[in-house]
């Protein structure tokens, strides 16, 4: 059976910081030799990312382009990712046995990465609120050294 990659075009910005935190690189996926996600999954994740930042605390209106900081966007974009692929494994779940052989499954992952996601998520939540009451206090009149380093 032959092996067949899926070429990425080498990037830069958000989708090639988010491809290498979760090292989401076909060397890196020895099991299945590709990428997991392709770079518009990883947009759409970015942009539903900033999605859920204006839900969380005060309503704000960011956008991929917008977003006050590119880590914490990219840990709300992995952890879309994550549960998206939870998603796909819950579906597609699988369990083969064969006599007496210990039984071999096939996208039983869902509990990893609902953990991965749900860790991923809480951080960047946090992060969220935390910028916001930074630029809430800044907004208000307080100077703050930390306003100035979350405010564009």
């Amino acid at each position: 059976m032959p092996v067949v990659g899926t070429p990425v075009q080498k990037q830069s910005g958000i989708v090639a910081d988010v491809r290498l935190f979760m090292r989401d690189f076909y060397d890196k996926n020895p099991l299945h030799a590709d990428i997991e996600f392709t770079d518009d999954e990883i947009s759409q994740a970015c942009r539903h990312a900033a999605d859920l930042a204006n839900v969380i605390g005060r309503p704000t209106s960011y956008t991929v382009d917008t977003f006050p900081n590119n880590y914490v966007l990219m840990l709300g974009a992995s952890g879309h990712l994550a549960k998206s692929e939870a998603i796909r494994q819950l579906r597609n779940q699988s369990q083969f046995q064969d006599g007496n052989i210990q039984g071999v499954g096939m996208d039983e992952k869902y509990q990893y990465y609902m953990q991965l996601s749900q860790s991923l998520t809480s951080e960047f939540s946090s992060h969220v609120s935390q910028i916001k009451v930074t630029s809430n206090m800044h907004i208000r009149g307080f100077k703050s050294p930390m306003a100035r380093s979350f405010i564009r």
